[in-house]
């Protein structure tokens, strides 16, 4: 090989060194700018320090309704409702009082009672033993302890304490007068006697007046005396 030659093969080959090293430093250049600067458009991994990553927003949370804020309607006035009574007891009915007449027949006081209720019941006023006759009126005259089947039957009542002696008399036994008591029994005051059943008269009536309007005839006594007492106090 020529001098010439081997001279132009150094000074290319020197060339090609140094357009590669252009080349290389360019690209060096370009990808330092890129690393350094994102000269290229493309995002750039930052090398601060990191922050703490955003929160995604939240989202609208609907707080636990309250009764408060609850809107309800408001109702229209009504009348206010007017309280009832609380219930009580019934009071049972009073009895129509007794109409008392006092009289004398035969020389002996007696209380003649007008009943205004059927059903009113008669209970001894002390305490005593009970005697109980019966009579009957044959032929205009009054019987005791006759028998006659056809003919109605009339009671005398009486309780006979140890001082004293109570004899009511009724209208007919069975049909107006009911006996609750039985011939010598022991009773206290308030034990019942008879009840009147049904509208009728005393036997008084049929005995002695016709015109009494009594449905009871009373007298009272005292014992072993005999002695007319008044007997309005017991009835």
């Amino acid at each position: 090989m020529s001098l010439d030659s081997a001279v132009k093969h150094a000074l290319l080959r020197i060339g090609a060194v140094g357009m590669a090293s252009a080349v290389t430093a360019v690209v060096l250049f370009g990808v330092g700018r890129l690393i350094l600067i994102g000269d290229l458009g493309l995002a750039m991994p930052s090398f601060s320090q990191p922050s703490a990553s955003p929160s995604a927003t939240p989202s609208p949370t609907v707080s636990p309704a309250v009764l408060s804020d609850i809107a309800t309607p408001n109702p229209s006035p009504t009348a206010t409702p007017t309280p009832e009574p609380s219930p009580t007891e019934t009071a049972a009915p009073t009895e129509a009082p007794l109409a008392l007449t006092s009289f004398r027949f035969g020389g002996r006081s007696y209380v003649g009672i007008v009943v205004p209720e059927v059903g009113h019941t008669f209970a001894a006023p002390f305490a005593g033993r009970v005697e109980i006759s019966t009579y009957q009126f044959i032929g205009g005259e009054v019987r005791l302890g006759s028998n006659v089947s056809t003919l109605p039957f009339y009671p005398y009542v009486s309780v006979v304490a140890a001082d004293r002696k109570i004899t009511y008399r009724p209208g007919t036994l069975g049909s107006v007068t009911q006996l609750l008591a039985r011939d010598g029994t022991q009773v206290g005051a308030g034990d019942p006697l008879f009840q009147l059943i049904a509208e009728g008269r005393s036997s008084w009536t049929t005995f002695y007046n016709s015109a009494a309007p009594y449905q009871i005839v009373v007298s009272l006594q005292g014992v072993p005396s005999g002695r007319d007492l008044d007997p309005t106090p017991y009835l």
